[in-house]
């Protein structure tokens, strides 16, 4: 790996952080008369865990997440008696608890667009040897709910539970071209266009120019805006109501996916698409 492309893995990794914490501060607007204030700052605390940051000292999330340091401590005790986070006896940190996977389980058992996806997954991922990814829509950002990774050594990751910009993703432009433009304005005034490489758009117009696009051809693409070297192709799910549930993608080294590829590639994308849309039908 070179030193330009380990500062650049870095620099993205550093704004999609800022990203995630502001989102946090900001998550879902305006605050509602019927919300409980203590159990949105927990939930807070809970969401600040990243892959990213995956421990946190008392003193640096509570200024993270702009909290008192009495506040956040009383939260993560609170938080640590039901098993939702656990201290390392070293460093003192905080990291998340098994009862946040046992309920990411239950998450996983209980869709029904995860069960019904994922065989069609394994297909596309078999047909095209590259990592196949299924998103949703997660407070203004991709979250990466399953994937079947390539089996060839050089390879894109999984990324599942991971989150991504919608803006710089093809799993979230597809996403994004079928939700009314009033939505969209609203998740890129919340989310911002940060750059990620020198193909990232980073300006309104122009993505509502491209999210119209990607709309009447059925398909986006993701030609190293997210991380240079990583090139996808992404179309989007339906319920039976025809609204859109969540997105695929087909994730390639850019060594390995051309643009001759796209007509056929993206082709297979759309099928495998339209056919988990008919599965969340029957």
């Amino acid at each position: 790996m070179t030193t330009n492309h380990t500062t650049h893995t870095i620099a993205c990794i550093v704004s999609q952080m800022k990203i995630k914490r502001s989102l946090i501060l900001n998550s879902n607007g305006p605050r509602q008369k019927y919300e409980v204030n203590s159990v949105r700052k927990a939930l807070e605390v809970l969401c600040a865990f990243t892959p990213e940051t995956p421990s946190w000292s008392v003193s640096e999330l509570a200024r993270c997440l702009h909290l008192p340091k009495s506040t956040t401590h009383n939260l993560l005790r609170t938080l640590h008696a039901l098993d939702f986070v656990r201290q390392r006896s070293t460093d003192r940190e905080y990291y998340l608890g098994p009862k946040v996977y046992e309920l990411g389980l239950v998450f996983s058992d209980s869709s029904n667009l995860i069960s019904r996806a994922l065989p069609h997954l394994r297909e596309l991922a078999e047909q095209t040897q590259e990592t196949v990814k299924l998103a949703e829509l997660s407070d203004g950002q991709v979250l990466v709910v399953a994937a079947v990774e390539s089996k060839q050594q050089l390879h894109t990751r999984g990324d599942v539970g991971r989150r991504w910009p919608v803006h710089s993703s093809s799993l979230g432009k597809a996403m994004l071209s079928c939700l009314p433009p009033a939505e969209v304005r609203t998740i890129v005034e919340r989310c911002g266009l940060p750059r990620f490489s020198e193909r990232t758009i980073t300006t309104l117009e122009q993505f509502e120019k491209t999210l119209e696009k990607i709309h009447h051809r059925g398909y986006a693409l993701d030609w190293e805006e997210n991380e240079v070297g990583v090139r996808c192709i992404g179309a989007s799910i339906y319920d039976p109501l025809r609204q859109t549930v969540a997105s695929i993608s087909v994730s390639s080294p850019s060594v390995r996916l051309n643009e001759a590829m796209i007509p056929d590639l993206a082709a297979s994308v759309v099928r495998t698409a339209r056919a988990i849309s008919d599965s969340l039908g029957e």
